[in-house]
């Protein structure tokens, strides 16, 4: 969790001190989703930095990077600590009385919305911390790559909420990230216990 929240505070600072570029906020979700995934990676070389010199001094095992129950931790940890970020204002507003209803999903309470876009990002989180650890294990770019193509895509969906109706748009897109990412995560983690 900590990574994350660095990683998506140096991407705040940057769009404040970068230009807008008119984008519609597609260059900063890509730089914000790059910083993640670097935030990732750094997570991933600390503990295997830590696990070796750990290791030179005992046979204790750290909790890190290489377990299954690590890993999913360390997942949750990012999925959770963007959850928080994402919800906090609109955990606020729900202590107000009755619903809210938004241009971009009118058959859905906003709260509604948020609630199941919040779980969907969490799944996607834990997934992708096993696909890209293990392309980090493998030492295999391509894993790497997909992990951070599934993270980009599944992000970017959320700008068709920008669009009149375009929750069902952008929840639908989010699910078959999802999908696909929790999929292939559960394949890796099938075979890397059988």
């Amino acid at each position: 969790a900590f990574f994350w929240v660095c990683s998506i505070s140096v991407a705040a600072l940057l769009w404040l001190a970068l230009p807008s570029h008119g984008s519609g906020g597609v260059t900063e979700l890509v730089l914000a989703v790059l910083l993640q995934e670097a935030g990732r990676f750094g997570y991933y070389r600390l503990c295997s930095a830590a696990e070796k010199r750990i290791a030179a001094i005992t046979s204790q095992k750290l909790f890190c990077p290489d377990s299954f129950d690590a890993i999913l931790a360390s997942g949750l940890g990012f999925g959770v600590a963007s959850a928080f970020v994402t919800l906090g204002d609109t955990l606020v507003h729900s202590l107000e009385p009755g619903s809210v209803y938004t241009p971009s999903c009118e058959g859905l309470s906003f709260y509604m919305s948020s609630a199941v876009h919040v779980s969907l990002m969490v799944v996607l989180n834990v997934s992708l911390m096993v696909v890209a650890t293990h392309g980090y294990q493998k030492r295999d770019v391509s894993w790497v790559v997909m992990a951070t193509g599934a993270h980009l895509m599944g992000s970017l969906g959320t700008t068709l909420n920008a669009q009149p109706n375009g929750c069902v748009g952008s929840l639908t897109a989010l699910l078959a990230v999802t999908g696909f990412t929790a999929c292939t995560a559960g394949r890796i983690v099938w075979r890397g216990l059988f």
